[in-house]
Formats: structure tokens, C-alpha cells, sequence
């Protein structure tokens, strides 16, 4: 073999080195799309936001421990900056799901 077609073999050799380990890399540190935590928990409260109508949204704060969904609307006029939130409804999730059976 030549110079030039032992040289032309190791760049292909390492351009294929080179791209499995970029392919290697990537794929080991991709996150999922969500994550959540199953062991331990940071606080008693999960936040969730949804759309009310088609310009304000709406905030759902679930109270663990004392087992209330909470829905807070922003007050018609106010802001981005300073937006106050007025309790729209609340639920007792202990009474919603009474009659309920727990998952398996």
C-alpha cells in the first residue's frame, strides 16, 4: 500500500471514532422529557397551570397534606409585573375521592 492509501484509511478510521463517540455521548446524556420524583418530596404542594379563557390563565395549587385543590385566577386588569391572584374555587380532594379506590 501507498502513503496516501494508509493515510486515507486511519482519517476514515477516525472520523468513525470520532462520530461514535459524539453518537455515545449524546445518547448518555439526554434527559427525558418530564421528570418527577417518586421517593421524596421537596414541599405538600403541586402548582399547575391551564388556560382559563383565550388571554389568562389560571393556577391550580393542590395541598397535600391538607388534601384541597385551590384555583387562583389573576383579577381582571392587572399586569404581568404585579398580578394579583383572587381564590376562585376550592375542593376538599379527601371528599371528591371518598368512594374511590387507590390505584394497585
Amino acid at each position: 500500500m501507498k502513503t496516501k492509501d494508509l493515510i486515507l484509511i486511519a482519517l476514515v478510521c477516525a472520523n468513525v471514532t470520532l462520530a461514535a463517540v459524539a453518537l455515545a455521548l449524546y445518547v448518555g446524556r439526554s434527559e427525558p422529557a418530564a421528570m418527577a420524583s417518586t421517593s421524596t418530596r421537596a414541599g405538600d404542594y403541586l402548582l399547575v397551570t391551564g388556560k382559563v379563557d383565550t388571554h389568562r390563565e389560571a393556577l391550580l395549587v393542590i395541598d397535600i397534606v391538607a388534601k384541597r385543590a385551590n384555583l387562583y385566577v389573576p383579577e381582571a386588569g392587572t399586569t404581568s409585573a404585579g398580578t394579583q391572584f383572587k381564590l376562585t374555587s376550592s375542593r376538599s380532594l379527601a371528599t371528591d375521592f371518598a368512594g374511590v379506590a387507590p390505584p394497585p
